[in-house]
C-alpha cells in the first residue's frame, strides 16, 4: 500500500516533470542530459520524500533541480580538442594561462553562497533573463538583481589581487 506522501509526490513529479525538464536545460545545456539530472534530483527528493509537505511542491523541485545543475556543473570536464587547433596558436604559456584563469574564476564562484551563485551561473553562462531566473530560483527580480550584482561585487573582490598580479607579470613580459 502506498502513503500518502508518496502518493502527493508521484503526483507533483507527474505535474511538474515538464518544467523540471525545461529549468535542467537551461542550466545544463548541452553540457549534461537534462534528463539524468531531472531523475538524481526527484531520486534524491524521494529518498527523504518524508521530510517535506508535497502539497505545494513547485518550488521544492525547481530549487533541487537547480541544485544538482549547478553540481554536475561544478564537475571537471574532459575537452575534445582539434588536434590542428591548439589554444594559444604558437604561445603554449598563453594556453595555461588562460587555463590557470578559468581555475581561478571557477574556485571564486564555488566560494559564492548558493543563492548568488545560482543565479550569476544562470545569468552569465545560461543567459537567462532575470524574470526567467526569478522563476527558476522561486525569487523576485529585484531580489535576482541584488544576488547577481552582489555576486560579482564577492567575485571581482575575492579575483581583485590575482587579476593586479597578471597585470604585474603582463608588464614584466612586454619589459623584456
Amino acid at each position: 500500500m502506498v502513503d500518502e506522501t508518496t502518493q502527493l509526490f508521484e503526483k507533483a513529479v507527474r505535474l511538474h516533470t515538464r518544467r523540471l525538464l525545461a529549468i535542467a536545460r537551461a542550466v545544463v545545456g548541452y553540457r549534461a542530459s537534462p534528463e539524468d539530472v531531472v531523475q538524481q534530483a526527484v531520486l534524491n527528493l524521494f529518498t527523504h520524500r518524508h521530510r517535506y509537505d508535497w502539497r505545494e511542491p513547485g518550488g521544492l523541485l525547481r530549487r533541487a533541480v537547480v541544485n544538482e545543475a549547478l553540481r554536475i556543473l561544478r564537475q571537471p570536464k574532459m575537452a575534445v580538442m582539434d588536434e590542428e587547433h591548439v589554444p594559444g596558436g604558437d604561445a603554449p604559456d598563453t594556453a595555461m594561462a588562460d587555463r590557470e584563469m578559468v581555475t581561478h574564476v571557477r574556485a571564486a564562484i564555488d566560494k559564492l553562497p548558493d543563492h548568488f551563485r545560482s543565479a550569476l551561473v544562470l545569468c552569465e553562462y545560461e543567459n537567462l533573463s532575470y524574470a526567467e531566473i526569478a522563476k527558476t530560483l522561486d525569487a523576485s527580480v529585484p531580489q535576482v538583481k541584488t544576488w547577481i550584482f552582489r555576486a560579482r561585487r564577492q567575485l571581482a573582490e575575492m579575483l581583485k589581487d590575482y587579476y593586479e598580479g597578471e597585470k604585474v607579470n603582463a608588464g614584466r613580459k612586454n619589459d623584456e
